[in-house]
């Protein structure tokens, strides 16, 4: 499952030789949108609604399994920095905001 987003390629994961040697199969996503086929049966209301009824019923595994870095929103900018430099090992990270 591919949830990643490549800007400027993708030539290292070497998915030509994965599909072949291996017979993998890749389900991706886009932001926002539904498969073609599927757009008439998932309006983005509904596609809203169900993600947010997904968060509410396994919200706490999708943190724990899912979310790596919680860091606050003033420290934004050096786990960027951090990102771009590959000094740091993030799958997802969320900028947390002082509620007071």
């Amino acid at each position: 499952m591919d949830l990643g987003f490549y800007q400027g390629g993708a030539e290292a994961v070497r998915l030509g030789e994965e599909f072949h040697h291996n017979g993998l199969a890749i389900a991706c996503a886009q932001i926002g949108r539904v498969p073609r086929g599927m757009a008439t049966a998932w309006p983005r209301i509904a596609l809203a609604e169900v993600t947010l009824d997904l968060l509410r019923e396994r919200g706490n595994d999708v943190r724990r399994h899912l979310v790596t870095d919680v860091v606050p929103f003033e420290e934004g900018p050096a786990l960027l920095a951090d990102l771009a430099a590959r000094r740091r090992s993030t799958m997802t990270a969320v900028l947390a905001f002082d509620s007071a």
